[in-house]
């Protein structure tokens, strides 16, 4: 398993953006896994997981971060109108988009243009358009913080807006999809969102995504936008004028850029509405509670 030193996390996250790492892991089967969960128990160190690092920004890290693109592949079974696939944590949400695509199954195509991997969609929730990953699941295979193989059907786990029983419960090693065929054909569904994901969302700068969740009754974006802060800038780092919402890094942009950008739109927004905006992209370092310390 590599085990890189003092490695800049910024080449890791889609803002391209990120402190250093004490330890950088990169398993690629269940006993590594197991593993560095091992390795950060007798190191005495947090453990913070890297997926596709489009939904976490980090800053310095004193522990042991665990990457998990080393963790790729699909398996794809094949009953009926009923497609059932296993895929690894590590794998790009994008290719199990490309096959829903080609074999025309309905719903999770909608989570298009998300640059996260399956890991972090289900750690996440991740959701657009009037789906969840959730929606989808069967199963969830993941690693506990025993070092446990844990197999979990979707009904026994708690998903929500934005939220998961991961990484409390442990680490997705992978999940089994269920995915149906449709009755009219996707494509034009599919390129229609990517047109609105292209118009609205600055998808060719770094970005974390989504920064803040929507409040009950209202959307984020509008509400930043309308106490002035789409295009606000921190050193290099600024709300995109495309959207509100969306961070994005001009160039050189730093953690503590980001932090106190975020920061800057909370206050605004409490003091002007009243609602505490809560953060959707993970910001994460050493101080934080985004580190699983093994016991």
């Amino acid at each position: 398993m590599d085990c890189l030193r003092g490695e800049d996390l910024s080449r890791f996250t889609t803002i391209k953006i990120g402190g250093k790492a004490d330890y950088l892991l990169f398993p690629s089967s269940y006993g590594e896994v197991k593993e560095a969960i091992l390795f950060s128990k007798e190191k005495d160190l947090p453990l913070f997981l890297l997926g596709g690092g489009s939904n976490t920004i980090p800053g310095d890290i004193g522990g042991v971060v665990v990457g998990l693109s080393k963790l790729r592949g699909m398996k794809v079974i094949s009953e009926g109108d009923t497609f059932y696939v296993e895929v690894l944590a590590g794998t790009p949400l994008k290719e199990v988009i490309s096959l829903s695509i080609k074999e025309n199954l309905e719903g999770i195509y909608k989570l298009a243009g998300f640059p996260a991997t399956v890991g972090g969609a289900v750690a996440m929730n991740a959701g657009a358009f009037g789906v969840e990953f959730s929606n989808f699941l069967k199963e969830v295979l993941y690693v506990s913080w025993s070092g446990e193989l844990v197999r979990a059907r979707a009904e026994e786990l708690v998903f929500s807006y934005r939220s998961s029983p991961f990484p409390k419960e442990g680490i997705v090693l992978s999940c089994t999809l269920e995915l149906r065929k449709a009755r009219e054909n996707v494509l034009e569904d599919f390129k229609k969102i990517r047109r609105v994901r292209k118009d609205s969302q600055p998808i060719n700068q770094p970005t974390s995504g989504s920064t803040f969740k929507n409040p009950n009754g209202n959307y984020a974006g509008r509400l930043l936008e309308l106490v002035g802060m789409k295009g606000c800038r921190v050193g290099n780092v600024a709300f995109s004028e495309k959207h509100a919402n969306f961070m994005v890094n001009l160039g050189g942009g730093t953690f503590e850029q980001v932090k106190a950008l975020v920061e800057e739109a909370k206050r605004r927004v409490f003091e002007e509405f009243g609602i505490v905006l809560e953060e959707e992209v993970r910001l994460v370092e050493s101080c934080g509670s985004d580190g699983w310390k093994v016991l």
